[in-house]
């Protein structure tokens, strides 16, 4: 069961400001429309009319009715935060907006439909999840679940349905984990639920995909009681996942491609923005699913194999053909992708560019500092390198060139003379091979174009040069062209004129940084490899330049050519403009595939990457409402053996109070874990439960509370030890700023019996500024002896110092700041699924904003 709601994103324009994932935009308000609606206000009339309206049998409204005479009875809580403003009688408690629930999208009231749209249940029908439920107002308004778990006896229907289709198997556990006697507001939802989600897997059997609900409130006054109850029977499981990339796609890192799976926290890479961009966290997860391989135009190298769910920056190819031809881009899902759509590299745009640069060498055993002189005549020198360099017994430089080569050999002649004034070189001239070796003796120089690579499958240009103005890299190109590039012209005998500027190198890395410098150029590249393993000899990789882009080519290396070909303009299947290059996909398979290892990871400000040259992104968005009052009850009965994972996400508007009841029993060497993130409302009081019931039954509860301005977050965990050899985890994690007030409240109780049981208990907290505050309330009740206890509780402010060392790094004052409440937050976003990571990293930042100055 998850309360989140995935946000669609659909750029409509290529600008890049176009692009960004805008949250402004679910903090909307849609007219209030509905069949029915109670009146203001709690009586036993309200109940009635709710019981009858949703057609119930007998003992539910006599459950209801009963826990409205507790309800009236029981005392608002006085030990946490004030909760004196709640007026009960200013509430609507039952809202039904449609007179049915749809099976299919198509089935759903449209303002209800525009509603979730904007917050992306349709996106989620497409991912194929496991299980999707839409509720809005008090009623579930769309629910559906895959046939392939409905056929193994998985159980997920709204709880209304259930009442009506499982009358025995909820009656046998329905407000039994959470009765109606618990607390006031445990009282009240049993009194006036309406919604929420029922969940029961069979014996065994283990539910790999997404189980999801989706929460709306759109009118104002409203409460919502949705009520929820989880059934997992003995050795059966509940597990979440979501999507990622392979091992071993290549991502565009400063300062070097690298392989997914090598990326790691503080490592820059190349966003959709064509900008550098810092990771903040990586994952590695199993996988089980479908796997697409996708291979594009352009690169014949590399195929993108991921999962399905993991969005493309791309131009649909019907769009891209009408009329207007404009170029729209939006984020597609992998598993959306057609054949002919256009997927978009992004132009490197950083410009760092020197005069000179300063290389630490090892010369003469010593480590020294080289200065080298950024220069246009160098950056042609480096192309020559890595075109005919190399380096033999650590002491000579080489440049081999054809004997009518001669040219060549003056100018690196020229270069070296005026770049590092070496005046001496020997030529050795092989007339058989009809070549000429230029070399320089010089230690020093070898030590520097060590920096290139000495082999010729490992030459690469340095992040230093990849940065420098396109000016210069120009100079690069032409060297690297005069050196191993070729011209091609040809007639067919149709009479068609085929030519292509080629570039050829044994190194892979060479290759795609090549690819990258043209496109900074205004030229569109391709790449070709040809496999020479047989011949023991090592794959080529061919840089190709066709089309339109001939010309600017031909241009930039000096070889004139025409500009129309038998009266015909050039064409080619590559778009560019001042932003992307746009390749059309080739192919797309996919393949089942079982456990396997996947990989992602988030990027601040950002959330994007180019994966084997394609912009990719994997952000989602939170729910954001408006209303006055949100009190549901979940109930989890894990069996022996069984093992359920619950996350929650909430970012409830700042007038909200959220209270709510959750709790979970686990017998026999089951494994219940609530992941719990608060950021929103304006008062929030939530303890997520665990009673241990079982021998070897296990628990963890990991939560995280961020409270701003107005803002109370009273949260924490309740874990009973009512059985031996049980253990649970607890870890707390706050952060308050603008005078917000954070509190762990917990109890651990370990009952008479429980012996060999193992406790653990950490409370970080984080304060802002010098108005926050922060509190820690732990209860601990241990009733044996022969246990294994632990509690840690910290509570710190950022030292001035600590701001001062990282903005003297670079970062602005803000970024270090942030950068630290993401340090401190990442023990709990490392323990999330993907999506709800890079979710949580997004409310942060939306929160942290103005949070220095």
């Amino acid at each position: 069961m998850l309360e989140k709601a995935e946000k669609q994103n659909l750029g409509k324009k290529r600008e890049h400001q176009d692009l960004d994932f805008d949250y402004s935009k679910y903090d909307f308000k849609m007219p209030e429309i509905y069949e029915f609606k109670t009146k203001k206000g709690l009586d036993e009339q309200v109940i009635k009319q709710i019981s009858y309206i949703k057609g119930e049998p007998e003992w539910m409204l006599n459950f209801r009715l009963k826990a409205y005479e507790i309800f009236k009875k029981k005392p608002l809580p006085t030990w946490g935060p004030d909760l004196s403003e709640i007026n009960f009688d200013e509430y609507y408690y039952y809202i039904k907006p449609t007179d049915k629930k749809g099976h299919s999208w198509d089935e759903v009231p449209d303002y209800i439909k525009e509603t979730f749209e904007r917050l992306g249940i349709p996106e989620a029908e497409r991912k194929f999840l496991a299980g999707v439920g839409a509720m809005y107002e008090s009623e579930v308004v769309y629910h559906k679940i895959r046939e392939d778990l409905a056929k193994k006896g998985v159980i997920f229907v709204d709880t209304d349905t259930a009442v009506k289709e499982y009358p025995d198997l909820v009656k046998e556990y329905f407000g039994k984990v959470i009765p109606p006697t618990d607390n006031k507001f445990a009282a009240l939802n049993s009194a006036v639920w309406s919604g929420g989600s029922f969940i029961y897997v069979p014996p065994g059997v283990k539910v790999d995909l997404p189980l999801q609900a989706y929460f709306r409130i759109n009118a104002q006054n409203v409460g919502q009681f949705e009520r929820t109850l989880i059934i997992a029977d003995e050795g059966s499981e509940v597990v979440y996942v979501e999507g990622c990339f392979t091992k071993g796609t290549m991502i565009n890192a400063n300062p070097d491609f690298k392989p997914i799976e090598e990326i790691k926290p503080g490592d820059k890479v190349l966003t959709h923005k064509g900008e550098y961009k810092q990771v903040w966290f990586t994952q590695v997860r199993p996988y089980t699913g479908y796997l697409y391989k996708i291979k594009v135009y352009g690169n014949s190298c590399e195929e993108i194999n991921v999962t399905e769910e993991h969005p493309f920056l791309c131009v649909r190819r019907e769009r891209k053909n009408e009329k207007n031809r404009k170029w729209n881009l939006e984020w597609v899902k992998a598993k959306d992708l057609k054949k002919g759509d256009y997927v978009v590299t992004p132009i490197n745009k950083v410009i760092n560019s020197k005069d000179s640069y300063d290389v630490e060498i090892v010369f003469r055993g010593k480590k020294v500092r080289k200065t080298i002189p950024l220069t246009k005549e160098f950056f042609r020198l480096v192309g020559y390198y890595l075109a005919e360099g190399s380096i033999s017994k650590k002491y000579y430089l080489n440049f081999s060139f054809g004997l009518h080569e001669r040219e060549l050999v003056e100018d690196v002649k020229n270069i070296i003379k005026k770049v590092f004034g070496i005046e001496k070189f020997y030529e050795v001239i092989d007339n058989k091979k009809h070549g000429i070796s230029l070399r320089i003796a010089s230690a020093e120089l070898c030590r520097i174009f060590e920096l290139f690579g000495t082999k010729c499958d490992e030459k690469k240009i340095p992040s230093w040069l990849m940065l420098e103005s396109p000016e210069k890299q120009k100079e690069l190109i032409i060297g690297l062209f005069r050196g191993d590039g070729n011209y091609y012209k040809k007639v067919t005998k149709s009479g068609y004129l085929k030519e292509v500027f080629r570039i050829n190198t044994t190194s892979f890395t060479l290759a795609k940084q090549v690819r990258e410098i043209l496109l900074r150029l205004g030229i569109a590249s391709f790449i070709n490899s040809r496999n020479r393993e047989k011949e023991g000899r090592k794959t080529i990789y061919t840089i190709g330049i066709t089309g339109w882009f001939i010309k600017p080519f031909g241009d930039l290396v000096g070889i004139k050519v025409e500009t129309e070909i038998n009266g015909k303009k050039r064409a080619s299947m590559f778009h560019l403009d001042e932003n992307y290059l746009y390749s059309p996909v080739r192919s797309i398979k996919k393949e089942f595939v079982k456990n396997i290892e996947v990989y992602n990871f988030g990027v601040l400000d950002d959330e994007s990457y180019v994966a084997n040259g394609v912009a990719v992104h994997n952000c989602s968005a939170p729910v954001y409402s408006k209303d006055s009052l949100h009190a549901a009850v979940v109930e989890i009965v894990a069996k022996p053996g069984a093992r359920v994972q619950y996350i929650t996400i909430q970012n409830w508007s700042k007038n909200v109070y959220n209270l709510v009841t959750k709790r979970a029993v686990a017998y026999e060497d089951a494994e219940v874990i609530w992941i719990d993130g608060n950021i929103g409302s304006h008062v929030t009081m939530k303890y997520p439960a665990i009673y241990l019931m079982g021998k070897g039954a296990r628990g963890q509860i990991i939560s995280v509370a961020y409270a701003g301005k107005n803002q109370i977050q009273d949260t924490g965990a309740k874990v009973i030890h009512a059985a031996p050899y049980t253990k649970s985890v607890i870890t707390s994690k706050s952060v308050s700023k603008f005078g917000g007030t954070t509190t762990y409240r917990g109890l651990v109780k370990v009952v008479q019996g429980a012996h060999d049981s193992t406790v653990s208990v950490t409370c970080d907290a984080l304060i802002l500024d010098e108005i926050s505050k922060s509190n820690t309330i732990p209860t601990m009740e241990i009733l044996e002896d022969d246990v294994t206890i632990s509690h840690e509780a910290s509570v710190g402010r950022i030292s001035e110092d600590v701001i001062f060392y990282l903005s003297s790094r670079g970062l602005k004052e803000s970024e270090a700041l942030a950068m630290i409440v993401r340090g401190f937050m990442e023990p709990f976003v490392k323990s999330l699924p993907m999506e709800y990571a890079v979710e949580m990293n997004r409310l942060l930042e939306l929160e942290m904003e103005g949070a220095v100055g």
